[in-house]
């Protein structure tokens, strides 16, 4: 470590990291037409750039309509926006900052490595999440999850830096990250109930109402811009994306309940008509899905169970992958990364049980599990969808995985060539 200092090492892997990246999408990615939500947030990107602000790109590419939108959380196409707005608006080129983005995960896991476990632990979970495939296929889609990684990491470093010094600026600060990952994907909005607030009340009597003030005002100020948008254009309030409506009524139909399916999400005719603006759209989608829930609600335990199961990848985990392959994720790169997920997940368990021992707060790693776990159940299951438990889990692993090499260089007797180094 002395001849390769930490930092050193960290950028050369988040360097490596980025390569990978770009050898998967210049060979297998970029040749993958662009579909469903991928292409929705491309053209958005390019609408931004273009400085036509929140418009809907399928209403005004298969209507001629201008309409504003809220469809999705801001923050990734906005991030892209800016990406198109200085010349980049090819599919390859948001490929290639979203890859970006996925890259700063592995920077960032390395710093939280290294706050839980030393500097070995951090140059680990680097190295994990560099080569992990899950992450790689992820920041080759064009999906949010690439910064969505990125975002929960700084969320549970940021997590740590209060437990370390529980101040009302830190706590501030914890409730202004969480905000911005809700802004990347609106279940992370949980996190201040699961984490945020729970932390600052955790942190010492003195000065706890202020720490618990400063969670909720830095996550309500840095939501606020995006949610007085979308009330006025609106008419009504939004809170944050109207993808809900959409997502309870695929969720909660007969071909969701029944069949091969359960667990999952269809659209189609799974989703009635639905008319007035977007969000007057989605209300009467969530309307359909909650009354179909309602209706066979002696199914519904039986399809949160299989749902929850499905985004742990328990359940029918081949046909898992055949699914994720209709948002342009490569299925072999798909497979692959199931596999190294159940290797990973068994050695993250271990790592919890160390940090246990070692007296280390739960709560923060935990969190993204519950977190996933609330939301497979109330939406849907899919692997792309545990994006931010993985995080944890990578991170768990390299913990484990440090444990274990130095628990065997210690058990292995010594060879002629330590001794002379010794001696």
């Amino acid at each position: 470590m002395r001849a390769r200092p930490f930092w050193t090492l960290l950028v050369l892997i988040s360097v490596g990291a980025y390569l990978v990246r770009v050898v998967y999408i210049l060979d297998i990615a970029r040749h993958q037409q662009l579909g469903g939500d991928a292409l929705t947030f491309h053209l958005l990107a390019n609408l931004l750039g273009d400085g036509r602000g929140f418009i809907s790109p399928q209403q005004l590419v298969f209507r001629g309509i201008v309409e504003p939108t809220a469809e999705h959380p801001p923050l990734y196409p906005l991030l892209l926006g800016a990406v198109s707005w200085l010349g980049g608006t090819g599919a390859t080129v948001h490929r290639l900052a979203s890859a970006l983005m996925g890259t700063g995960t592995v920077f960032v896991l390395g710093l939280l490595g290294r706050r839980i476990a030393g500097e070995r632990a951090g140059l680990a979970a680097a190295g994990l999440a560099a080569v992990y495939p899950l992450f790689i296929v992820t920041d080759g889609t064009l999906l949010s999850e690439s910064l969505y990684g990125l975002l929960i990491a700084l969320v549970l470093l940021v997590a740590y830096r209060l437990v370390d010094r529980p101040t009302p600026w830190r706590a501030a600060v914890l409730g202004g990250a969480c905000a911005l990952a809700a802004l990347t994907r609106s279940e992370a909005s949980l996190l201040i109930l699961i984490l945020a607030i729970p932390l600052a009340w955790r942190g010492g009597r003195a000065l706890r109402g202020r720490r618990v003030a400063a969670v909720c005002v830095a996550f309500l100020l840095v939501l606020s811009p995006w949610l007085i948008r979308t009330w006025i254009v609106f008419n009504q309030p939004v809170w944050i994306s109207t993808n809900s409506g959409t997502l309870i009524a695929g969720a909660n139909c007969s071909r969701t309940y029944y069949g091969p399916w359960i667990g999952l999400w269809q659209i189609g005719p799974c989703i009635g008509p639905a008319h007035g603006n977007e969000a007057q759209r989605a209300a009467t989608l969530r309307s359909q899905g909650l009354k179909y829930a309602r209706r066979h609600a002696s199914r519904v335990p039986l399809v949160v169970a299989v749902r929850v199961l499905r985004i742990w990848d328990f359940y029918r985990p081949n046909q898992q992958a055949g699914y994720e392959t209709l948002e342009q994720r490569d299925l072999r790169f798909e497979q692959a990364g199931v596999g190294v997920y159940y290797v990973l997940l068994p050695l993250a368990i271990y790592g919890l049980v160390l940090l246990r021992r070692r007296r280390q707060p739960l709560i923060i790693l935990l969190s993204p599990a519950i977190l996933v776990t609330l939301a497979g159940a109330l939406g849907y299951g899919i692997t792309r969808l545990r994006m931010a438990a993985d995080v944890s889990i990578v991170v768990l692993a390299a913990v484990a995985i440090v444990a274990l090499l130095e628990r065997l260089a210690v058990a292995l007797p010594p060879t002629s060539e330590t001794i002379g180094r010794q001696q």
